[in-house]
């Protein structure tokens, strides 16, 4: 299928056409017997237990290689592919002897195969329904009505051409291999070097449920905690993990959440649930807000039974508001207005780090706005991060230094995704250029965690690809206003881009190397 790699499968017959009533007789109305459209296929994919209309030229026979050495760094459903075909092969051909095979370490690069007749299997089930693929969009067809439509145009040929068996191998082999036609059915076939193919997107696999019956780690020598009273806004993946740490640093934790289902653990945990974030200013000292985006914090402060609703209720000045989100500096600016306005003290405090960083405490936090909140927020700020830094009392500073941080983490990490990809194709082990990153004194935490990430396929989420495409989209907004050009970070920003397009918005910021690979 076009921009995936060549998967195990077999040709199997087609849904049947459905029958219709005709207007002018009593009864179904059976439909001429039609071919499909000329050079394709209705194709059932092992592990998958996908079906697809394939294109005559795009179905090859399966190789030895395939059967008998199947590539170990693959995806689940590679593998169980694999699996169904060896077992579907050996009841219809000889189980293939062990012999020297040339492969791409010895520079064999083609394989010479000898295609036999394509037949549909006769064994196989008519499938009762289409299964669409989560990653693979799909157009639906109408009841076979389409179907119809096509098929009555061209009958299917029954083999290649040798005008298109030779066109398939001048791609890849030297012309004295080409000028062979002693026989035609032989084709020269290039191996697939399926350790270069993009994992199949799936979901991803549910993360165990966060227990807050004892700390991740050790705990830390903790401050004794402040007698103001914590309210925090938003049990999305980061601010669980934070509130679990306020909780065991003994603070005393008001929660609410849009999904109140999130709250209940917390509760069983010793934090308080209130009905609304109006009720969170009412009854707190201390707001904490760390929710997705800037049009949610908006949302949350100017909604309905929202902050400013909650301010209009207690007395002036005695309240205190940070916000956590990741927001531009406008939208820090304008909400910190409003706040003073009834009577808040304000502080953006934008968290930097990873959700492993987040569970362990170790988060880094960049501070401006009121000097007074920062140090009411001293033993918060040491029981959920390793350093806290505070810029200025200018509203803004901290949520430009945020996305500025966040642009050279994201481009760097895009630099690593492409040095990949340029060692993958040239057939090098990934992993060799991990070893040379951390033997030089470019190496760091960031390279060695996303590039073993890249090495292990495995895209798991600990720093969200969307949230940091989101920052850096943000970030190159901040440029603009400044007409500064931003053409390294710009260039990165489409390759998560990319990477989103394919599906992998929810992994990890790794997952931007299926992007650079694209």
């Amino acid at each position: 299928m076009k921009n995936f790699p060549f998967w195990p499968a077999k040709i199997v017959n087609p849904p049947a056409v459905k029958e219709k009533v005709s207007p002018t007789t009593k009864g179904p109305q059976k439909k001429k017997p039609s071919t499909y459209r000329k050079a394709q296929h209705y194709v059932f994919f092992f592990g998958s237990q996908n079906y697809a209309w394939i294109s005559h030229e795009n179905i090859v026979p399966h190789s030895e290689e395939m059967l008998n050495k199947p590539i170990k760094k693959k995806s689940g459903s590679y593998a169980k592919a694999i699996e169904e075909i060896v077992e579907a092969s050996l009841a219809v051909v000889p189980k293939p002897k062990d012999e020297k095979k040339d492969n791409v370490e010895n520079g064999d690069f083609c394989k010479i195969t000898e295609i036999p007749p394509i037949k549909e299997d006769e064994f196989c089930k008519k499938p009762r329904l289409r299964i669409v693929r989560r990653d693979r969009p799909t157009k639906q067809q109408n009841d076979g009505e389409e179907m119809e439509k096509s098929s009555q145009k061209r009958n299917l040929p029954e083999e290649p051409t040798e005008e298109l068996s030779q066109k398939k191998c001048q791609v890849s082999l030297p012309p004295d291999i080409l000028s062979n036609t002693d026989n035609p059915a032989t084709v020269i076939q290039p191996l697939v070097d399926q350790s270069r193919a993009a994992p199949e997107c799936s979901e991803l696999p549910p993360r165990p449920s966060l227990d807050l019956s004892k700390p991740t780690i050790p705990l830390k020598e903790y401050m004794k905690p402040t007698s103001k009273k914590i309210g925090f806004i938003g049990l999305g993946m980061m601010g669980q993990r934070i509130v679990k740490n306020l909780l065991h640093s003994g603070h005393d934790v008001s929660v609410w959440n849009r999904t109140p289902e999130k709250c209940k653990k917390f509760v069983d945990a010793g934090a308080k649930h209130l009905s609304t974030p109006a009720d969170i200013v009412q009854n707190c000292d201390i707001i904490f807000c760390c929710i997705s985006e800037p049009h949610a914090s908006k949302s949350l402060v100017f909604g309905k039974c929202g902050i400013l609703e909650g301010l209009e209720k207690c007395r002036f000045g005695t309240k205190e508001y940070v916000e956590m989100t990741s927001i531009d500096s406008r939208t820090s600016q304008g909400i910190a207005e409003v706040i003073s306005q009834r009577g808040g003290k304000y502080l953006e405090a934008p968290i930097i780090g990873s959700l492993s960083a987040a569970e362990e405490g170790t988060l880094l936090i960049i501070s401006a706005g009121n000097h007074d909140v920062f140090n009411s927020c001293e033993t918060c700020f040491f029981a959920i991060s390793k350093n806290s830094l505070y810029l200025s009392a200018d509203v803004g500073n901290a949520s430009n230094m945020n996305l500025i941080h966040s642009m050279l983490m994201s481009t760097s990490n895009a630099v690593m995704a492409e040095q990949m990809a340029v060692i993958d194709r040239h057939n090098i082990p990934k992993v060799k250029l991990l070893e040379v990153i951390q033997l030089d004194p470019i190496g760091c935490p960031l390279f060695s965690e996303s590039g073993q990430a890249i090495v292990d396929q495995n895209f798991v989420t600990n720093t969200s690809l969307k949230y940091q495409q989101q920052n850096l989209n943000m970030a190159l907004q901040l440029g603009s206003s400044f007409a500064q050009p931003l053409r390294l970070a710009s260039a990165a920003n489409e390759l998560y881009k990319s990477a989103e397009s394919l599906g992998y918005s929810e992994h990890d910021m790794s997952a931007v190397y299926i992007g650079a690979r694209r």
